[in-house]
């Protein structure tokens, strides 16, 4: 399926969705800013990787304000990253799967961790994977796959011929957070990711979106706003899935076919329930039968 720009010019009826303080606070929100480092010490993966002491005026000190600088200029829109203030050696982003893959408008949390070593090592990263598997290189267990978090050729894991002219791995005069960021999300959140692993298991695009939208569902839980990776980006979280929900029942209804399993049309049910529970309008999108029922339950 082509995953581009489904929605093109959707129209909605009449539908008027009144702006709130959600929204208010989606737009306002930044790509880059510092924040206390006791919001990212409470559930930030590599927490107890201490770099005991950081002089203001050393080397990495330096190097990392100039991360700071780098992702405050360049990160595109749809990247998002909070630094810690006073444990500068910590990070967390969140990246936004691109339309045209079956990431779209997901949402993809990563730790970062900035050691001793580096530049001239990169920089740790751990995927919150919810538990789904739905990359090659974005591993359940929080590893993530990538050359340019390599600095041995003989681990580079980008062999697929294809993309053999784009290898790219760690250069400490060169290569930045904010680089490693853009290539997980061109790279890796791909349109084609299981393309290059013909020996492992293999998923369809169907499945991985499919996996993505599961992910969605569990980002959007109430309790899940006050959980780890959440806190940092609530209002990132809510205001998005409130901003895209359109976006993403286009392409699932674009993607159901007359045959597909009961479990396929239940997914998109409860995307529909988690949507409008996160204030998204969506009643439009209910089956006739479904809608009188839900009409029936909303006025017991």
């Amino acid at each position: 399926m082509d995953y581009t720009k489904t929605e093109e010019k959707i129209m909605f009826g009449e539908i008027e969705e009144i702006e709130d303080i959600i929204e208010k606070r989606f737009k306002k929100y930044k790509n880059f800013a510092r924040i206390p480092t006791h919001l990212l010490n409470q559930n930030h993966h590599f927490v107890d990787h201490k770099t005991i002491n950081i002089n203001p005026k050393s080397e990495l000190a330096e190097r990392i304000h100039k991360e700071w600088e780098i992702l405050e200029k360049n990160l595109p829109s749809s990247i998002f990253v909070r630094a810690s203030a006073e444990r500068i050696d910590l990070m967390r982003a969140v990246i936004i799967g691109l339309e045209g893959t079956p990431y779209c408008h997901g949402l993809f949390f990563f730790d970062i961790f900035f050691p001793t070593t580096y530049p001239v090592t990169p920089p740790l990263i751990f995927y919150h994977s919810y538990g789904f598997d739905l990359n090659p290189n974005l591993h359940r267990d929080g590893q993530v796959s990538l050359d340019l978090l390599t600095i041995n050729v003989s681990h580079s894991w980008w062999n697929c011929k294809r993309h053999s002219d784009e290898k790219q791995q760690w250069n400490p005069q060169e290569s930045n957070i904010t680089q490693v960021l853009v290539s997980i999300q061109h790279k890796v959140l791909n349109a084609n990711p299981y393309y290059c692993h013909k020996g492992q298991p293999q998923k369809s695009n169907k499945e991985v979106f499919k996996l993505n939208c599961q992910a969605m569902l569990v980002m959007l839980q109430p309790y899940m706003q006050f959980k780890h990776p959440h806190m940092q980006f609530k209002h990132l979280v809510q205001g998005h899935f409130r901003n895209r929900a359109h976006q993403i029942l286009q392409i699932y209804k674009a993607e159901m076919k007359p045959d597909d399993d009961e479990e396929m049309n239940q997914l998109f049910i409860k995307l529909l329930n988690a949507f409008e529970d996160n204030g998204a309008y969506c009643g439009h999108y209910y089956p006739k039968a479904l809608k009188e029922r839900r009409s029936i339950s909303n006025h017991r």
